[in-house]
């Protein structure tokens, strides 16, 4: 009777330290179980299935001056990147099997440097939104070991795109974010070669944590000062037909 009066007590304080201490060391072997893509994505809110991302640049090469573009992407590795000019808005777009480029809502023959250029720029954007990496039939990725990891970041991973080898390098914080990144990259008439991003001034949008600034450098030399005036996530109304023409 006296241990089943004891059994049916409320826990003591010692018994509600004990409960607490076992929940942060479940919640901390949670966290330590997830891989590294896993904690990036939730880091940032989680997955996201489609983006549009308003832009405002300063670019420094090619053509130099003020430009404005948006670029939509859809899951897997959907774009359509527009550029606004003063003219008819040029487009390149991905959708999932080959590239096109309109010139308003006129189609244009691509040339195949063209093509493989934009593609090489689909797989970049592709992979610094993260979700690609979780499909592991076309990405493969690994930790960078702690002694590579450059100074100012938490830690860093090597993507690999496995049907022709295309590797790049991501830099995350300590907040699990993704701020920088490193890969090659084709960009004509500019030119070609390792591409590097470093994201900044993180802030919410769609219940997500995104940066609203990039500085790209192509080959070491300044590229890009992006400023992006707003983002646009899981939009119902941007589905795989949106990415097989030029913006409505």
């Amino acid at each position: 009777m006296a241990s089943r009066r004891r059994a049916g007590r409320p826990p003591g304080r010692s018994g509600i330290a004990l409960a607490a201490r076992l929940a942060i060391l479940a919640a901390a072997v949670s966290a330590c179980s997830a891989n590294a893509v896993d904690r990036a994505i939730a880091a940032r809110g989680g997955p996201i299935e489609s983006s549009l991302r308003q832009v405002e640049a300063t670019v420094h090469r090619g053509f130099p001056g003020t430009w404005t573009w948006e670029i939509a992407l859809g899951r897997p590795d959907l774009v359509r990147w527009t550029i606004h000019t003063f003219g008819e808005e040029q487009s390149y777009v991905y959708d999932g099997r080959r590239v096109l480029l309109y010139l308003g809502s006129a189609s244009m023959p691509v040339e195949g440097t063209a093509e493989r250029a934009f593609l090489s720029q689909v797989r970049w954007l592709a992979v610094t939104g993260l979700d690609v990496l979780r499909d592991d039939g076309r990405v493969a990725w690994e930790e960078v070991p702690r002694t590579e990891v450059p100074p100012g970041f938490a830690h860093g991973l090597r993507a690999r795109w496995l049907d022709d080898g295309s590797t790049y390098l991501l830099w995350f914080d300590g907040r699990d974010l993704l701020v920088a990144a490193e890969g090659e990259v084709a960009l004509p008439p500019i030119g070609e070669g390792r591409l590097r991003a470093d994201f900044s001034d993180f802030a919410a949008a769609g219940g997500r944590l995104l940066p609203r600034s990039g500085r790209y450098t192509l080959g070491g030399r300044p590229l890009v000062d992006e400023r992006i005036l707003s983002w646009t996530l899981d939009d119902p109304g941007l589905t795989a037909a949106s990415f097989a023409a030029g913006p409505r």
